[in-house]
């Protein structure tokens, strides 16, 4: 019987350190099975993160994209209203002699540039040389003010040598027109 117990206590040990190594790997896994969890929950949380995100600027890009091309599509019909002889430099020249301005008039460069298949910019550097305020102003506001969309991209004042109460004015002065179509060959 002494051999029966001797053999009973071993079992009883080897089943006690059978269950703890047990304990211990069930415990090692179950915390490395919840660090990994953890850690592909982190991982997933930043991926949503960053997905919100995109998400956001993709959002933002439509708003622009519709907005402009609300605005491109407005700017067609306001050019479409223009008239097929306008030209940025008979128009400045036209407003020049009629606010009183022709004569100060150093010289006008025209030039055309393509942006793309459907637009033009059409622009004028212009030198104004003895002009005083009191006419340069409204002549400005005219520019700016005209159903023709042209804007002031530059403008340089400065006080004459000879008269500091007059002006020596260097503009650039741009519009968006529609591009011409080439015309056939032989029509």
């Amino acid at each position: 019987m002494k051999a029966y117990l001797a053999w009973f206590g071993q079992l009883r040990e080897k089943r006690l350190l059978v269950g703890a190594v047990g304990v211990v790997l069930f415990l090692g896994l179950a915390v490395g099975g919840v660090h990994a969890i953890m850690a592909a929950r982190e991982r997933l949380d930043l991926r949503i993160s960053s997905g919100e995100r995109r998400l956001q600027e993709l959002l933002e890009l439509e708003l622009a994209y519709r907005r402009l091309t609300a605005e491109n599509a407005g700017l067609k019909e306001t050019l479409g209203k223009r008239r097929q002889d306008f030209t940025l430099f008979g128009f400045l020249e036209a407003l020049a002699n009629r606010d009183g301005l022709k004569s100060q008039i150093e010289f006008m460069r025209p030039s055309v540039k393509g942006l793309n298949e459907t637009f033009q910019e059409e622009q004028v550097e212009m030198r104004l040389n003895g002009v005083g305020m009191k006419s340069l102003i409204p002549y400005l506001y005219h520019i700016e003010t005209a159903p023709e969309r042209i804007r002031v991209k530059r403008l340089t004042l400065r006080p004459q040598q000879r008269n500091p109460a007059l002006l020596e004015v260097n503009l650039v002065l741009v519009t968006r027109g529609l591009r011409e179509k080439p015309r056939a060959a032989g029509g």
